[in-house]
C-alpha cells in the first residue's frame, strides 16, 4: 500500500518508519509553515478495539503534556478510517542510535540525563506515568536537546479501579522487557517508581554501554530483572563517577521502597554530579555527601495524603515524599557554644589561563580549607555537594544553606608561585571580616595544607583546635598521591586499580586518617553497588574503627561510621556510633539528620516529625525546610508545612519547588488568594497548563471567574484536546452567566470524552457527569456519577465532583451524604462547597456543619 499523499490538511512529505502500532511520516503543515510528524494507526490494527483504545490513549496522555523535554501533540484527526496523531518533528535521531555509534563523553551523558530526568519529572507532577521509557524513546535534536517520546502505554497515576478497563486485563503486561521494573514484569500496581527503575535502566546504557538485564531470550531478561544485580558502572566502566553509579544503583533496587523518592530527586542529584565534574570533586568522600538519602514509603502521592487531582488540573507542585527521620532521645541535641555553620565556594583563578596545574591547586585548596574548618571547635563547613547545588552571590548561597558565613579563595600564579587569598563573608550582609593571604608553591599540595592551616588560625582566633583530631600524618609524597587518588575516584577512575594505590599509601602513611576514610567510603559503595559482600562492609567497617582510633574527636569519621551502619541495617552498632558522634560534635546538626534517619528504619515516623522540626531550628537550609513541609503535610500538620514552606521561599525565593508545594496546600486546603498569587509567579516564569488551571482554580474559588476564565483558556489553548481542561472552562463561563458559551462546550466535552475509548475511567465519567448535569440531562448525569463512585468509593475527589453532580439536579440527599464522603476520604477546604453549585444546600443543618468543621 502507497503512503497517503495528505492527512488531513497536512502535506505528508516521506515515512520515518514504522512500529508495533502505526506508521510514522513526516509532513507539512501549509497553515503554520512548520513540520510536523504524523503516526497513523495500522490498518490490521485498526480493528482491534484494545490496540484502537491504547493508540488513542497515547493521544489523550501526551496531548495534556507540555515540557521542553517532551514531544509535544499538536492534534488528533481521523481519516479514511484510520486515527492520526500529530505531533512535534524531532530531526535527529534517537538516544539508542546515537549510542550505537559509541560511548558519549561524560558531560554529554549527564546533560541529556538531567533532561531525561526532569521530563519524566513533570510528567508524573501531572499525574502521569510512561510505562516504556528506554533509549529508543528519547529524541535528539540536531542542537542535542533531548526530549521524551511515546507515551502509547502511558497512563495516569492517579487512575481510579478501572483506568485501564478497556486496554489490559487483571495482571496484563505492556512495555519493553529489558526496560521493564521487577513490579512492572509481575503486572502488579505501578507508580512513578516504576518509572525510575526504567531510568535507571536508560542511564546505565547510557554511562555503560550495554543493557543491565537485556538477555537471549524474553524469559531471561524477566528472571534477570528479578534477581540479577549488574556489576557497578563505577566499578567496571573507566570514567564513572562513584556518585553517579550509587545513584544508577539506587535507582535499580529491586524494592521500590528503596529507589530515589522521585524524579525531581535524580534530576538534583544528576546535577550536582555534572557540576562537580570541573572541579573533580563528587559525592564519594565522606566529606562531599551533599545530603543524607532518604528512603520513599510504599504508598507515594504527588499532592500529599489522600488528595488526588483537583478537578482536572493536575497540581504541579510535586509533593515530594520524605521518610520518617529522628529519635527522641536526641532532640535535646546540646548546644555548649554557638556552632558556626560555613560554606567553602570553590577556589577562583584570578588571573592567567586554567590548565591542569591550576585546577589540581584548586582542588587541593578546597579539600585543605574544608579539613582545617573541620579541626577547629564548633566551626562546620558544609559539604561541597551542597554548596555547589546552589547558585548566586554569596549571601544568596549564605541565606539558603543557612550558614552563618561563606569564604571566598581567589588565587593567582606567576610562575611556580601561586599567591592566594582567604576572604571569610558575612553570611547576612556579605561584608568582609577578616582576610588573609598566603604564598605557596603550584606542586607542593602538602605545603599548601600546612600553610592553608596556618592562615585558618589566624582566620578564626576564638575557635581553639578540636579535640582529638590528629595533625596531617603523612609524608609530601603520599599527600600528593591521596589527593591524586582522590580526584581520579571523582573523576570516575577505575576503582580497584585505585583502590592497590590507596592501600599502598596507607601502608606508607599508617596514621593518616583521610585514607582510611577514603578508602572506607570507596569500600561502602562497593558493597552497595555489588552483590553486598560483606566482606567489603566489613572492611569498610574497619577501616572506619581505626580512623575513629587515630582521631577519636574527628566528627567526620563518627558521621560516616554512623551513616554507613545505618544503611546496611546495623542498626545497634550505629547507635554507639551516634553516641560517639555527639561527643565529638554536640552542637552538629547532622547528629539529628542520623537519629533521624535511624528512627526512621526503626518504623517511627512520628518521631521524625519532631526531629525535623528542631534540626529546622537548628539549620534551616532549604533541604531542611522542604523535607519538613513533605513530612508535616503529609501528616495533616498544614501549619508547620506553610511555616516551613514560608520561611524557605525568603531564603531562597528562586526555589520553585517549594512555591509550588505552598500553592498547593492553599489551593486544597487554606487560602485560594494566596494559592493565586503563588501560581502567577509560577505561571510567569514557566506557564505550564497545570500550573495554569491550577491558577484558574484558584481564582474560580477567589469569585473571580474572569481571572478564572482567561487562565484556563490559555491552558484550553495549549492543549485544546483535553476535554479535562475544557470542563473547568465551562464551568466557569457558566459562573460568569455565559450560558450559551458554556452550554456548547458541555456539549462538546460530551463529544470529546465519548470519543475516549477508556469507558469505564471514573475519571472520564465524572467529568461526563457534571457536563451532563449542566445540560439538564438528569438521569445520564446521576448514572455517570454512581458509575464513578463504584468505580473509585475510596477517592475524595470523586465524592466531590459527584456531591457537586447531585446537588446540580437537585437531589440535596445524595448531594449531602457525597459531600460528607469527600470530607472523610481527605477532600478539606471550605471554599470548593461554598461554590454557588451548593447553594441548594445552604439550608441543610448537617450542610453548614460540615462546612463550618472544614478548613
Amino acid at each position: 500500500m502507497s503512503d497517503p499523499a495528505t492527512i488531513g490538511p497536512y502535506q505528508v512529505l516521506r515515512r520515518l518508519g514504522a512500529g508495533g502500532m502505526g506508521e510514522v511520516f513526516l509532513a507539512h503543515d501549509p497553515r503554520l509553515e512548520r513540520r510536523v510528524a504524523i503516526k497513523r494507526i495500522r490498518s490490521e490494527s485498526g480493528s482491534d478495539p484494545a490496540r484502537r483504545a491504547r493508540f488513542l490513549r497515547e493521544a489523550r496522555v501526551a496531548a495534556s503534556l507540555s515540557h521542553p523535554a517532551l514531544v509535544q501533540v499538536f492534534d488528533l484527526l481521523e481519516e479514511d478510517g484510520a486515527d492520526n496523531i500529530v505531533m512535534e518533528y524531532v530531526a535527529g535521531s534517537t538516544l539508542f542510535e546515537l549510542l550505537r555509534r559509541g560511548p558519549l563523553p561524560l558531560a554529554e551523558g549527564l546533560r541529556i540525563a538531567v533532561a531525561v530526568a526532569d521530563g519524566l519529572a513533570y510528567a508524573h507532577r501531572q499525574g502521569v506515568l510512561h510505562r516504556d521509557l528506554k533509549t529508543e524513546n528519547v529524541l535528539l535534536t540536531p542542537e542535542g536537546e533531548a526530549k521524551i517520546a511515546d507515551f502509547g502505554i502511558a497512563r495516569r497515576l492517579f487512575a481510579g479501579d478501572g483506568e485501564s478497563g478497556t486496554l489490559t486485563q487483571a495482571g496484563a503486561v505492556l512495555g519493553t522487557p529489558r526496560a521493564m521494573s521487577p513490579e512492572q514484569v509481575c503486572g502488579d500496581p505501578l507508580d512513578a517508581r516504576s518509572d525510575l527503575f526504567s531510568l535507571g535502566v536508560l542511564l546505565y546504557e547510557v554511562f555503560g554501554g550495554r543493557s543491565p538485564f537485556q538477555a537471549v531470550s524474553g524469559t531471561e531478561t524477566v528472571r534477570r530483572i528479578l534477581q540479577h544485580r549488574p556489576p557497578a558502572l563505577a566499578g567496571a566502566i573507566p570514567g564513572v563517577p562513584p556518585d553517579l553509579s550509587e545513584l544508577v544503583e539506587d535507582l535499580l533496587e529491586k524494592d521500590p521502597d528503596l529507589r530515589p523518592r522521585d524524579a525531581q530527586e535524580v534530576a538534583g542529584r544528576l546535577r550536582v554530579i555534572a557540576a562537580g565534574l570541573p572541579a573533580g570533586e563528587t559525592t564519594l568522600a565522606p566529606s562531599a555527601v551533599p545530603a543524607l538519602p532518604v528512603q520513599a514509603p510504599p504508598a507515594t502521592t504527588v499532592t500529599g495524603p489522600g488528595r488526588r487531582w483537583l478537578w482536572r488540573g493536575a497540581l504541579a507542585a510535586g509533593g515530594l515524599v520524605l521518610a520518617g527521620t529522628s529519635a527522641f532521645h536526641l532532640l535535646s541535641l546540646s548546644d555548649p557554644g554557638r556552632p558556626l555553620h560555613v560554606a567553602v565556594l570553590a577556589p577562583r583563578l584570578q588571573t592567567g589561563t586554567p590548565d591542569e596545574e591550576t585546577a589540581f591547586l584548586a582542588f587541593a585548596l578546597r579539600g585543605a580549607i574544608r579539613s582545617g574548618l573541620t579541626s577547629l571547635e564548633e566551626v562546620f563547613p558544609r559539604s561541597e555537594g551542597e554548596v555547589d547545588a546552589v547558585t548566586g552571590t554569596p549571601v544568596q548561597v549564605a541565606r539558603a544553606l543557612a550558614v552563618d558565613e561563606v569564604i571566598e579563595t581567589g588565587f593567582a600564579c606567576r610562575g611556580r608561585s601561586c599567591s592566594v587569598e582567604l576572604t571569610r563573608l558575612r553570611g547576612e550582609d556579605g561584608a568582609a571580616t577578616w582576610s588573609g593571604r598566603i604564598e605557596v608553591p603550584i606542586d607542593s599540595p602538602y605545603t599548601v595544607a600546612q600553610a592553608v592551616a596556618v592562615l585558618l588560625n589566624q582566620g578564626y582566633p576564638d575557635s581553639k583546635p578540636r579535640p582529638g583530631v590528629s595533625a596531617l600524618r603523612v609524608s609530601p609524597e603520599d599527600y600528593s598521591e591521596y589527593l591524586s587518588v582522590r580526584r581520579a575516584l571523582s573523576g570516575g577512575g577505575r576503582a580497584p586499580d585505585l583502590m592497590k594505590r590507596l592501600a599502598a599509601l596507607r601502608g606508607r602513611s599508617p596514621e593518616f586518617v583521610d585514607a582510611y576514610l577514603l578508602e572506607a567510603s570507596v569500600e561502602t559503595n562497593l558493597y552497595f553497588s555489588s552483590s553486598r559482600d560483606p566482606a567489603l562492609l566489613d572492611r569498610a567497617l574497619w577501616l572506619l574503627t581505626r580512623a575513629q582510633t587515630l582521631a577519636p574527636g574527628n566528627p567526620e569519621v563518627h558521621f560516616t561510621r554512623a551513616y554507613t551502619e545505618i544503611r546496611a541495617g546495623r542498626l545497634a552498632e550505629a547507635e554507639a556510633t551516634l553516641a560517639a558522634f555527639e561527643r565529638s560534635a554536640p552542637a552538629d546538626v547532622r547528629v539529628l539528620d542520623l537519629r533521624a534517619l535511624l528512627a526512621e528504619r526503626r518504623g517511627r515516623p512520628e518521631e521524625a516529625l519532631v526531629s525535623y522540626r528542631r534540626a529546622v531550628e537548628l539549620q534551616p537550609s532549604w533541604g531542611r525546610l522542604y523535607e519538613l513541609a513533605n513530612l508535616a503535610w503529609r501528616q495533616g500538620d498544614a501549619a508547620t508545612a506553610r511555616k516551613s514552606l514560608e520561611t524557605l521561599l525568603d531564603r531562597y525565593p528562586e526555589n520553585d519547588l517549594g512555591r509550588q508545594l505552598l500553592a498547593a496546600i492553599e489551593l486544597t486546603e487554606g487560602d485560594p488568594r494566596r494559592a493565586a498569587g503563588l501560581y502567577e509567579e509560577v505561571v510567569a516564569r514557566r506557564p505550564e497548563p497545570g500550573a495554569l488551571v491550577n491558577l484558574g482554580l484558584a481564582r474560580m474559588l477567589m469569585g473571580d471567574y474572569a481571572g478564572a476564565a482567561e487562565a484556563m483558556a490559555e491552558a484550553h489553548d495549549r492543549v485544546p484536546g483535553n476535554y479535562f481542561y475544557l470542563l473547568n472552562l465551562a464551568q466557569v463561563l457558566w459562573l460568569q452567566g455565559r450560558g450559551e458559551e458554556a452550554g456548547a462546550m458541555f456539549r462538546r466535552v460530551l463529544a470529546l470524552s465519548d470519543a475516549d475509548p477508556a469507558r469505564d475511567d471514573w475519571q472520564r465519567l465524572t467529568v461526563r457527569a457534571q457536563a451532563l448535569a449542566h445540560l439538564g440531562r438528569r438521569q445520564e448525569a446521576v448514572a455517570a456519577a454512581q458509575e464513578a463512585l463504584r468505580l473509585a468509593p475510596r477517592s475524595g475527589q470523586v465524592a466531590f465532583e459527584a456531591a457537586l453532580v447531585f446537588a446540580l439536579v437537585g437531589d440535596r440527599t445524595a448531594a449531602l451524604v457525597n459531600a460528607r464522603r469527600a470530607h472523610q476520604l481527605g477532600f478539606d477546604g471550605a471554599a470548593w462547597f461554598r461554590l454557588p453549585w451548593f447553594e441548594t444546600l445552604a439550608a441543610e443543618p448537617d450542610f453548614r456543619r460540615l462546612i463550618a468543621s472544614r478548613p
